[in-house]
This record gives structure tokens, sequence and C-alpha cells, in this order.
């Protein structure tokens, strides 16, 4: 698998998966534009100099026009987008959610994610396609009342995931979704209750996955790759669980 002469955006670059992600595919080979929120300083102590960094407000349309225009204007076209930019607040019963918070999961989980999916496909079908994938949740069939909007906006990035495929398949246009269970990154713990130890949480969340243990970044990192390789050209509107079995049990 070799991403030579790929040039890859990844939002939400610098977190656990995505900073994971980045590391994979420059080591093979790919260049890689990373946006996030934190600094371009951040981003090279964690991933080095090789990668890219941009500012990108994932809710902007005019930040992403300006993205992909300039990564066209560098390197001649965008090869891949891995859409994993996203917010989760959990511990918010359903009753007491306020329409703004609400609006936040969806203007930063789907609205950020349709518009990363639409610039892309309108670039990429100009150079002879790409691939997107996108990040959902298997709370997206798992159903956590305390955790409403991040549940319903990650089962309709399911749905945009395969309009987004549909639409794109003849331009050339791969779109993908991976849906990972329980991945020991900072928005796990963000899970841990004021006086829960950390492992009752883990023993928890261990016991969800028929595989035995929870999931690191770098077996989601795997599986996005697969997904982006161009020797993978058949393999469209997948949605696909990266859980440990967690949806199966």
């Amino acid at each position: 698998m070799s991403f030579e002469n790929q040039t890859i955006l990844i939002t939400g670059g610098l977190g656990g998966i995505g900073g994971e992600v980045g590391r994979l595919l420059l080591g093979k080979g790919a260049r890689v534009v990373i946006s996030d929120r934190a600094s371009a300083e951040a981003g090279k102590s964690k991933l080095g100099a090789d990668a890219e960094y941009v500012n990108l407000d994932v809710t902007s349309e005019d930040g992403w026009q300006r993205t992909i225009d300039g990564i066209v204007k560098r390197h001649g076209a965008i090869n891949g987008l891995v859409n994993i930019a996203g917010v989760f607040t959990p511990g918010i019963a359903f009753q007491d959610m306020t329409l703004a918070q609400w609006r936040y999961h969806m203007d930063v989980n789907l609205d950020g994610t349709f518009l990363g999916c639409r610039f892309a496909t309108r670039a990429m079908a100009k150079s002879g396609g790409g691939a997107i994938v996108n990040f959902s949740s298997g709370l997206a069939h798992i159903m956590l009342s305390d955790a409403a909007a991040y549940c319903v906006s990650k089962a309709a990035v399911l749905a945009l995931t395969r309009l987004a495929a549909k639409a794109g398949g003849k331009y050339g246009v791969r779109v993908n979704a991976v849906l990972p269970g329980a991945i020991d990154t900072p928005m796990l713990w963000g899970n841990l209750r004021e006086g829960q130890d950390a492992q009752e949480l883990i023993d928890m969340l261990v016991k969800q996955h028929p595989i035995g243990r929870i999931g690191v970044p770098g077996d989601v990192a795997q599986a996005v790759a697969f997904l982006l390789d161009p020797a993978n050209s058949f393999v469209t509107g997948a949605l696909l669980a990266v859980d440990g079995g967690q949806l199966v049990d």
C-alpha cells in the first residue's frame, strides 16, 4: 500500500485518531495536509515538519473553499479527504439538551462532513477522482439517551456517506465511512464521570466489545488507509465498523 504522489487532507488531524492516521499516511509516502483547532506549532511537535498545516473551521463554507482551492493550487489536486473533525459532549440528559447544544453537534459533525464531501467531490471530479473517508461512530446504532445529539449526527453521517458515494461515483470519487467503537483517545476519557475510577470505565467498555479490549488509534488508522487506497477502487458506500465486534454483541 503506497500513497506516493497522493495529497490527503485530514480534518481533526491532531486528535488521537487523526494524528495516527497522519503518521501512517506520511509513512506510506502521502503528502498530508492537517487541519485542526490546535496550532501549526503543536502539529509540528506531534507529526513533524513533513505535514502541512492549515486553519479550517469545518462549519465554514468559505473556509472549505479556501482550503481545497489552496491544496489544488499547491499540489495540482486533492486525492483524499478524511473527515475526522467532530465534537462529543456526553452527560446531557435528552430532556435537558438545549437547541444550541443540539445544533452545535449537527453543525460540526454533520454539516462539516457535508461541506467536506461537497467541496472535495467538486475538486476530485476535475482531476479524475479520489477517495473520501467520513467518521461516524458505533453510537450511530447504539443510542445513548445522554448523548442524543452526537448519536443522531453520527447516524446522519451514514446516510450522507451513502448519498455522496452515489453522487460521486460517476466522477470516480469514492466515499466510505468508518464506525469506531471505544478507542483510547482523549474523547473517550471525556466520558469519565466525576469520582469514577478509570479502570471501572475501561472494564465496562471492554464488556461491550467481544474482541476483549477497547481499540487504539492505530486500529482505525489502518481501516482508513484501506479505504483511501486507490487499489480498492471498487469499494464505495461502505460503512465499516472498527469496533471489536461491538455492534454484533
